[in-house]
């Protein structure tokens, strides 16, 4: 039912527009076509006003003058008027020339005649009189856009209301409609059928005497993609395992410190363990569009990312990369950087103006820390997330005081020609081992 209203609301409303609209149109053109015939008088009227004056009155008298004036009355309709005396002008309006001349309108309606005074020097009258009035579209505009807007309000007053009680109508309210019953989502099991299929690999196993570890493994494939997903869908970064005890209880430590999302609290920065499969997207993608693409890796030394001065650094670098899911945490002090569409080169002219700006803020809070900034291209290549990063982290290396911008420039066709050379390395290792094979099996033969 409530649809239903809605349906009622909407039409009332668009008629309402379309009414006013009507109504402007129809007065207006109702106005001109009967503009004629009352210019036509109005200009009589002027006519016999002026030859009863000019009969009583010397022109170029100030009687004269104020008997007219009086007798035009309200001059709304009139666009301009001139009289002239023999050749001289007399009266003006509006008062100047250029103006009066200008006046060329299909609104507007010229009318000329001649006037006789007792001394028989004609007075020439020239009016040009309006077919429509300025002030009767003004007034029929007004009225139009006052209902428009009384219309418009009731409007947003209608949505306000189903918006602050929850019960805007809805499309499945419609009486007409059948309800369709939809499982719930929570009760939906993505491995179930997996699951079946696994149950019915374990039976067979048991008869074919399997042992029970490629059960094992065979269960808990499907329990570990679960926990992946769900790791994903929580966004909490994931723990690196180091071989050294000491390396494992410190990022135990960091990473009981860390709240669960995407972006790190201190910098707004994406996890650091996020950055290679972001860019390894990013690679694919900018490769289907025929786009380069630039790896940043910035290294701000011994930088506290929790100071005033970190947290405008870390800001600084958001505004420059414009997507806080293309920045990510580099080690303790630094940032990694996607830029898309971006070549070496102008890779350059960005990295000099972050690092500029980066010096400055540091200079406002009189810290002195070395910026370096590590650069690597896509360049037409086909390569691996984990290249591209190897190659601006070894550039950021080589950076130094001296040159703080380094970026890893590299010549495609030498780097295709490269490829070349180890697949073919490759394919010949392969060979060579086949052949040593097949020379041992041939020897055992013999034997």
């Amino acid at each position: 039912m409530r649809a239903k209203r809605n349906s009622i609301f909407i039409t009332t409303i668009c008629a309402v527009y379309i009414l006013s609209l009507l109504f402007f149109i129809i007065a207006l053109a109702a106005e001109y076509k009967q503009g004629a015939f009352n210019s036509q008088n109005r200009f009589n009227s002027i006519t016999r006003d002026l030859s009863r004056i000019s009969k009583n009155y010397a022109p170029q008298s100030k009687k004269f003058y104020d008997e007219f004036l009086a007798s035009l009355g309200n001059i709304s309709d009139i666009a301009g008027l001139q009289i002239k005396y023999g050749e001289e002008l007399i009266f003006s309006y509006p008062g100047k020339m250029s103006e009066f001349e200008k006046i060329n309108s299909s609104l507007v309606k010229i009318y000329s005649t001649t006037v006789f005074t007792e001394n028989g020097i004609p007075l020439s009258l020239t009016a040009s009189i309006y077919l429509l009035k300025p002030v009767s579209i003004f007034y029929k505009g007004r009225i139009a856009f006052i209902v428009v807007i009384i219309a418009t309000l009731a409007t947003a007053a209608h949505l306000a209301f189903f918006i602050k009680n929850g019960t805007f109508p809805k499309e499945s309210e419609n009486d007409d409609l059948e309800q369709t019953e939809y499982p719930e989502i929570e009760s939906y099991d993505d491995f179930s059928e997996e699951k079946e299929e696994q149950n019915a690999e374990e039976k067979t196993n048991d008869k074919n005497g399997e042992t029970s570890e490629n059960i094992i493994e065979q269960e808990e494939a499907p329990q570990e993609q679960e926990k992946d997903v769900l790791a994903f869908l929580n966004s909490e970064p994931e723990k690196e395992t180091n071989s050294e005890p000491e390396l494992l209880e410190d990022k135990h430590e960091d990473s009981a410190e860390e709240p669960a999302g995407l972006f790190c609290p201190s910098t707004g920065f994406g996890w650091e363990q996020y950055m290679l499969t972001r860019l390894d997207s990013e690679l694919i993608r900018s490769a289907s569009s025929d786009q380069d693409l630039s790896l940043f890796t910035i290294k701000i030394k011994n930088i506290d990312w929790d100071s005033e001065c970190g947290k405008e650094i870390s800001k600084t670098i958001l505004e420059k990369v414009k997507f806080n899911d293309l920045v990510f945490n580099y080690k303790e002090d630094g940032a990694s950087a996607i830029f898309q569409n971006q070549n070496t080169d102008k890779s350059l002219v960005i990295a000099g103006d972050l690092h500029t700006e980066i010096t400055s803020v540091l200079s406002k809070y009189n810290e002195q820390r070395f910026v370096g900034i590590g650069i690597s291209s896509r360049t037409l290549r086909l390569i691996s997330a984990t290249r591209l990063a190897n190659e601006s982290e070894e550039a950021l290396n080589r950076a130094d005081a001296d040159s703080p911008i380094i970026a890893f420039r590299v010549n495609p066709e030498r780097y295709k020609d490269f490829l070349a050379s180890e697949s073919f390395q490759e394919e010949a290792t392969a060979s060579s081992e086949q052949k040593e094979e097949n020379e041992s099996t041939e020897n055992k033969q013999e034997e």
